[in-house]
C-alpha cells in the first residue's frame, strides 16, 4: 500500500525540474525562462507549462491543466504504480544528494 506521506513527498519534495532532468530524452523539452522553469505541455504541446517553485506544481497557461510529478510520468505512459515506484527511488536519491540546479 502506498502511504499518503509518500505521495505527498513525491509531489512536493522532489523538484519537478529534477524529475524532468532525470527523465532525460524521455522527458519533455524544458528551459529556465524569465525566472521560471517551463516545459512542453504533454497535453497540448505548447511550451507554456510553468512550475510554481512554492508548490512544485506545473500549470499550463495554454490548456489550463495542472501537473505534479506523478501526473507528468503518467502523461508519458507510465502507469500509476510504476510512476510512484520510480519517483520514490528518485526522491530517495534527491534527499541523499540534491541536484545542483539553477532556480
Amino acid at each position: 500500500m502506498i502511504s499518503d506521506e509518500l505521495l505527498r513527498a513525491i509531489r512536493n519534495d522532489l523538484p519537478m525540474k529534477t524529475t524532468i532532468l532525470w527523465l532525460g530524452s524521455q522527458g519533455p523539452p524544458s528551459k529556465q525562462f524569465e525566472g521560471y522553469f517551463r516545459f512542453l505541455c504533454p497535453a497540448c504541446g505548447e511550451f507554456r507549462a510553468t512550475v510554481n517553485p512554492r508548490t512544485n506544481l506545473a500549470h499550463c497557461f495554454c490548456c489550463d491543466l495542472n501537473f505534479n510529478n506523478i501526473d507528468l510520468l503518467m502523461s508519458l505512459d507510465y502507469d500509476f504504480l510504476s510512476a510512484v515506484e520510480l519517483l520514490e527511488d528518485w526522491l530517495r536519491k534527491h534527499q541523499e544528494h540534491p541536484m545542483k540546479t539553477k532556480s
